[in-house]
């Protein structure tokens, strides 16, 4: 239970730290527990081994919401779910979020309009790593298949268009 706080039956948002990227784990263990719990996702793309690959992460890595009452029994279990490191305090009194500030990050939820987040952006400065042009500095121009990139690389005077493989660039 909270400490130095009035008891109250209200059910509120609390914010609970969670072990490094374990925020799925600790709202499924959460739930399992029959405790309301939230962790607003993204879609990322990312690139693993050369490949783009599109990935659900944490919206807020680290951190998970629990919706429970002051009075709740349950609460000395939370810090022992899996997946979760302790509560987020400020001055020793654990954080409540204000009220309507979660439900309005679920309602914005929408599974029809998912919005995926590129690694890379047209125009955006990145260094390739590997291969005769490493240490190079390039403009990313677009991406070529799942496994390669155009960029724009300034050789000699002029502008060239360069495709090299996703795992040969990273950003600058």
């Amino acid at each position: 239970m909270p400490a130095k706080e009035k008891m109250t039956s209200d059910i509120c948002w609390y914010l609970a730290a969670t072990k490094p990227r374990q925020e799925i784990r600790a709202v499924e263990h959460l739930n399992n527990q029959n405790i309301k719990s939230y962790c607003p996702t993204v879609k990322v793309e990312k690139i693993r081994r050369g490949k783009k690959s599109i990935v659900t992460e944490a919206l807020f890595t680290s951190y998970v919401f629990v919706n429970i009452s002051n009075d709740n029994p349950l609460w000395h279990k939370i810090r022992s779910t899996r997946g979760i490191r302790d509560w987020v305090r400020f001055g020793g009194k654990i954080a409540q979020l204000p009220n309507g500030l979660v439900e309005t990050l679920i309602n914005c939820e929408d599974p029809e309009n998912e919005v995926v987040i590129s690694c890379f952006e047209q125009g955006q400065p990145v260094r390739i790593l590997t291969g005769p042009f490493a240490g190079l500095k390039a403009i990313f121009d677009k991406p070529d298949g799942e496994s390669r990139s155009m960029l724009l690389v300034e050789f000699l005077g002029q502008i060239n268009c360069l495709k090299v493989e996703n795992e040969q660039i990273t950003t600058d």
